[in-house]
């Protein structure tokens, strides 16, 4: 049978999908709690609602009644299979990134029922896909210590000897990116996205990092203070690396990561760089998503009481309002725990 590749759009959906969508999307009041999906961005729930009117595009083509029945109980898992094994001339990524999308939206509809089975569908395509191989992050998710030390090290009595200002600057630039990502592990797109006086605050206390709800996955407001020794490596290049770098061809912007030539790191730049730090400082190339891997990893080998943080200090969010609501208010002091038992743990060494 002919397929369309495309999705339906939510204009037309069937009634009740679009009710269900709603709801979940309700931001809440006084008297009403916020729908599961409240917290997403607008951006996030397109990766969502993509999925969910495909499948639906799919239903309409091959069974359309179906699209009578109420969404939660039309998507079955045989009907799920079909779906998935009809997008057959699709990567393997994209398989999974629709089937996620749609059991996300089931998992929000109906938070209390088993998921399980749909779940090890899920596990199944993120073989496929690749990201199930254990050979993917092999030997590539470093203990948070072992970074901030090769951090440290870059930036210290051998960066007064490179023979170039250049050459001490970017080393004293790449030793603050790997410290505060060693530390404060935020996601790629919001480290790339630093910006002096709006989401980087420096004063006489210290060094604060604020993040919008945009530059967050979850679109919350996120805020910590910048950990010792991070903060003073990063004040360090802010204060003579990156003037001198701007300064170079006469540039002048407010973000914080500066290129060799004083532009703005791109997005796509810090995630070619960080790798190529890391792997000059420890053999090993570390992307930046996977620092966040190495937080979790250190936390959770430390002891059960440390892997508590992991949701806050990784800023996660969750389905539950209660758990949302404690994740947004522990992440400062999260993330503060986080940086003392670094500390801690090379003393005990």
């Amino acid at each position: 049978m002919t397929r369309k590749r495309m999705s339906m759009p939510i204009t037309e959906w069937p009634a009740a999908d679009r009710a269900l969508l709603e709801a979940l999307r309700q931001t809440g009041g006084l008297f009403d709690d916020p729908g599961e999906l409240a917290h997403l961005r607008l951006s996030s729930m397109l990766i969502l609602t993509r999925p969910w009117g495909r499948f639906l595009e799919w239903l309409r083509l091959n069974e359309p009644a179906a699209l009578a029945e109420p969404p939660v109980g039309r998507t079955t898992l045989p009907r799920l299979r079909a779906w998935v094994k009809a997008e057959d001339d699709l990567r393997p990524s994209s398989r999974l990134m629709f089937f996620n999308g749609v059991l996300r939206l089931l998992c929000a509809a109906a938070p209390d029922e088993d998921w399980s089975a749909y779940r090890r569908v899920k596990a199944g395509l993120e073989w496929l896909a690749g990201r199930g191989d254990p050979s993917r992050k092999a030997g590539r998710i470093l203990d948070s210590r072992v970074l901030l030390e090769a951090a440290l090290r870059h930036a210290g009595p051998e960066l007064d000897l490179e023979p170039t200002a250049l050459q001490r600057a970017k080393r004293l630039r790449d030793a603050a990116m790997v410290a505060l990502l060693a530390m404060m592990p935020i996601r790629h797109r919001a480290f790339a996205a630093l910006q002096l006086g709006v989401s980087v605050m420096v004063d006489a206390r210290g060094l604060t990092i604020i993040l919008s709800d945009e530059l967050t996955k979850s679109a919350r407001h996120w805020e910590a203070d910048i950990p010792e020794p991070a903060a003073g490596l990063l004040r360090r290049y802010l204060s003579e690396a990156r003037p001198f770098l701007l300064a170079r061809r006469g540039k002048q912007h407010e973000m914080v990561w500066a290129c060799d030539n004083g532009d703005p790191m791109s997005y796509s730049y810090v995630g070619r760089r960080v790798p190529q730090i890391t792997e000059a400082l420890t053999g090993v190339p570390i992307p930046p998503h996977f620092f966040r891997d190495a937080a979790a990893t250190t936390l959770a080998r430390s002891s059960r009481q440390a892997a508590q943080l992991i949701r806050p200090v990784l800023g996660h969010a969750t389905t539950r309002t209660s758990e949302r609501h404690y994740i947004h208010a522990g992440t400062i002091e999260a993330s503060r725990d986080f940086a003392t038992l670094l500390r801690q743990l090379k003393k005990d060494e």
